[in-house]
């Protein structure tokens, strides 16, 4: 089954905790056709209370647009609910050429890519959207994620244009933190 760019809506932080909704709506971001059928899946609950979590993380991208480009569906999940427990509004899509197109659309203020996916890769991304008028997009800070840290080195991902390294897996509160800090460069 192809999957395809989607919007993962969960609710804001609360008082009680920055926890996703127990559903999630996914769209076609492709063909305009609206909404697939909903998947409902109960939030992973590991025990952890509320109050584990200091209360600035779960505040640190509230009002943030945040798009996350990797063609692997676990870590595009991953990615988005530590991204929405801190408060930024998540976009994600499977592949390159779709996250230039919704970059272009919804304008976020970070994106965070794979390097190595089927098709284009995050290396093919970050030359797209340094390609396009500052008129249709401002210079959008993109993180590069990757498994393979050692095909891909910090200096070589920097050199490339990427704002920031990470190598998975990765702690998603590091995650968190440095989507804020490259937001605020």
């Amino acid at each position: 089954m192809p999957r395809h760019a989607g919007v993962l809506t969960t609710a804001p932080p609360t008082r009680f905790g920055a926890l996703p909704t127990d559903h999630r709506e996914r769209r076609h971001a492709r063909s305009g056709e609206g909404p697939s059928s909903a998947d409902r899946r109960a939030a992973r609950g590991g025990g952890e209370s509320p109050a584990a979590r200091p209360v600035p993380l779960q505040r640190l991208l509230v009002g943030r647009r945040v798009l996350v480009v990797d063609d692997d569906a676990d870590v595009l999940e991953l990615f988005a609910v530590a991204l929405t427990a801190c408060g930024a509004e998540v976009t994600t899509t499977d592949n390159a050429r779709d996250g230039v197109a919704l970059a272009t659309r919804m304008r976020p203020d970070a994106i965070v890519s794979d390097i190595a996916m089927a098709g284009e890769d995050g290396y093919w991304l970050v030359r797209e959207l340094k390609r396009l008028p500052a008129e249709i997009i401002n210079d959008i800070p993109v993180i590069a994620a990757t498994a393979y840290g050692r095909e891909h080195p910090r200096a070589r991902v920097l050199a490339a244009g990427f704002a920031e390294h990470l190598q998975k897996p990765i702690d998603p509160d590091q995650l968190c933190r440095l989507v804020a800090s490259v937001i605020e460069r």
